[in-house]
């Protein structure tokens, strides 16, 4: 078992297929994870309609997401996971290979139909990202790639202190990744567990050099309820997609409609979703994609 970890940790040219297979996508753990669908974190108020369909948009429009959870098992993943089906059939998914990674996806990869997949930014295992390749998959935001990943921290302060000053991310490269979710597990009265998006913040520039916080969704732990800076939305949408703010708001308006009304009609299966959102883009849902994280 020692030899084969040092083995797999040898570093070897990446082809286009070695990218497609999500290796370690959810960590090693005892028990086998549970894919969830997008609905099904809807209908358990992990968040609202409104912040998925808006987290939508930015991935539909080839935007970058970090989601961050100081606990383990707090649904960072399984979030991530199911976001994917926003993405269309065309975006190439490279999930990235942590302390072995290549790099070779820039030689094979048409960036701005190319989402970077880590599955975890921190040094834990060696199928996570961190130091300097960590560092390396950021600059290459430039040249216009878009990233989905996550991270441990509690607060979008401290994610931005970690990557920014403990990992070394340069402020200018972080304020690339469009938006910064946070999420928290908390026990119920009934001993289970629930899961919440507290905040989510659009990453910006600021000065040149530094970074800046926008706030877009946060929750509130006693009504059980989240909140939305709605002008702050529709600006962010209208420059990812290209569009005026009015317009920007009309489609975010009617993606709510839709998911609720997937909700409503309990449209649970992730295979049924995925051809809901697949639809309402106009496509038809990849069921065979190879590097589905949820097979």
């Amino acid at each position: 078992m020692l030899q084969h970890r040092r083995e797999s940790l040898v570093e070897h040219p990446l082809s286009p297929r070695d990218y497609d297979v999500p290796v370690g996508w959810w960590g090693w753990n005892w028990e086998p994870p549970i894919p969830m669908s997008l609905t099904e974190l809807l209908e358990a108020c992990n968040m609202d309609a409104r912040t998925a369909a808006l987290c939508g948009m930015v991935l539909e429009a080839h935007g970058s997401l970090l989601i961050a959870a100081e606990q383990p098992h707090s649904g960072k993943t399984t979030t991530l996971t199911a976001f994917l089906d926003f993405l269309p059939n065309r975006i190439r998914r490279v999930f990235l290979r942590g302390w072995v990674e290549t790099f070779d996806y820039l030689s094979q990869t048409r960036p701005e139909d190319t989402i970077l997949l880590g599955n975890e930014l921190s040094s834990h295992l060696p199928v996570y990202l961190w130091g300097p390749k960590a560092v390396r998959v950021f600059e290459t935001l430039r040249k216009g790639y878009a990233l989905g990943s996550t991270l441990h921290a509690d607060s979008a302060e401290e994610a931005v202190a970690q990557l920014t000053g403990e990992l070394g991310i340069a402020p200018a490269d972080l304020a690339r990744v469009d938006l910064l979710m946070v999420m928290r597990v908390y026990a119920t009265m009934r001993g289970e567990y629930a899961r919440r998006v507290v905040t989510l913040h659009r990453l910006t520039g600021q000065d040149g050099t530094g970074l800046r916080l926008v706030p877009l969704v946060e929750h509130d732990p006693r009504a059980d309820a989240h909140s939305h800076h709605e002008n702050a939305e529709h600006d962010l949408l209208a420059l990812r997609r290209g569009e005026t703010a009015d317009r920007a708001a009309a489609e975010l308006d009617g993606r709510v409609t839709f998911l609720k009304d997937l909700v409503r009609r309990r449209r649970h299966d992730i295979d049924d979703v995925r051809a809901a959102l697949a639809g309402y883009r106009g496509e038809r849902a990849q069921f065979e994609k190879r590097g589905d994280p949820t097979r």
